[in-house]
């Protein structure tokens, strides 16, 4: 059975594998006339006027896009990311940053966890972060390296994992300024156990806003992975590059897609409000109604293929979201902006408003 029903004109999709004239082209189009600041791959560099009088007093997520390549060949990168989320803690009101999973390229180069390691423990006592494991990131047993470099007992405002000692499945209690927020970290292609253990969690505290944090869960065209319908880009789901199942981790205990996480997870608890996850190569969002009416907003974030075969391509160039939180008003503004190049990209598809009615 199908719970839900899509918000009108709300799945947006841009898809940096389908054609590099998609990012060069149609995101240029949208700049046509834009005024000084414009580049030819749809960007903007910001000045300093700019970033002086960014909405510092907003209290901001940011979200870290899988950073595979990054580990892999472009160290100073992440780097580059960590180092400006300390700087900007303050100006820009940073409550907590996000990994969206694939933290490195291969999950059995000590190398690789070497360069993550070195990046994000800069945050360390400065700004709390939430990691989860993309398929990068383990094997199909699910056994990587991810906890030699990232245990739970290395990360105090982590208030709790599924399993002791792996961080793989874990929650923690964030405020995002006036608010108390959960944020719900699952692995990739969730076990059956895993959903029924998030489902404890999310009912331990009801009463607190909840973020999913998964590494796969919606496709590139908008739609959640393994979810049917009509005028999608693709047979679903056998035509879904990169599916879940596709990988066979523990088949024998469940692979949760993002229809499956939809269904079992987030219709049964109305106070799941965000959904965000990496994996598929673009961006995309989709907003869903439960049947109580309630609004979940979920959102795809995966840079790694940006700018591919230009001079430009660096594994995804830093650019991360910025999610800010504007209670006054009810929304949450998401903007895309790379420290690396210092540049936002502005088209509709990387800018854009959430509703937020708490």
């Amino acid at each position: 059975m199908n719970f839900g029903k899509e918000a009108p004109s709300t799945m947006v999709r841009a898809s940096w594998r389908h054609s590099v004239a998609l990012v060069l082209g149609s995101l240029a189009i949208l700049l046509v006339g834009s005024g000084a600041g414009a580049g030819r791959h749809g960007w903007h560099t910001a000045s300093g006027a700019e970033e002086r009088s960014a909405r510092s007093a907003l209290p901001t997520v940011v979200v870290l896009p899988d950073t595979q390549y990054y580990a892999s060949s472009f160290p100073e990168i992440l780097a580059d990311q960590t180092r400006w989320i300390v700087d900007q803690k303050v100006h820009r009101n940073i409550a907590v940053a996000i990994h969206l999973g694939d933290i490195v390229d291969s999950a059995t180069d000590r190398a690789q966890w070497q360069v993550a390691d070195s990046a994000l423990r800069i945050l360390d006592g400065r700004v709390p972060y939430v990691l989860v494991p993309g398929n990068h990131d383990t094997d199909a047993n699910r056994v990587g390296m991810i906890d030699d470099y990232f245990a739970p007992s290395t990360m105090p405002w982590i208030a709790g994992t599924m399993a002791e000692g792996r961080i793989e499945n874990n929650y923690t209690l964030v405020d995002i300024g006036s608010r108390q927020w959960l944020i719900l970290g699952l692995e990739f292609g969730p076990r059956d156990t895993t959903l029924a253990w998030a489902d404890s969690i999310l009912k331990t505290y009801p009463t607190q806003p909840a973020i999913i944090v998964t590494h796969a869960y919606l496709y590139e065209d908008g739609s959640r992975y393994g979810m049917a319908g009509p005028g999608l880009a693709d047979p679903q789901p056998a035509g879904q590059r990169f599916a879940p199942e596709a990988f066979g981790y523990t088949r024998n205990e469940g692979i949760n897609d993002g229809e499956r996480i939809w269904q079992k997870l987030i219709v049964p608890n109305r106070n799941v409000r965000l959904v965000l996850c990496g994996h598929d190569n673009g961006v995309s969002r989709l907003s869903t109604f439960r049947p109580d009416g309630s609004l979940v907003h979920q959102v795809l974030s995966d840079y790694q293929w940006l700018y591919q075969g230009t001079a430009d391509y660096a594994g995804g160039s830093g650019f991360l979201r910025l999610l800010e939180f504007d209670y006054r008003k009810k929304v949450i503004r998401v903007r895309t902006y790379s420290p690396y190049l210092n540049r936002y990209l502005f088209d509709d598809a990387n800018e854009f408003t959430l509703s937020l009615d708490l």
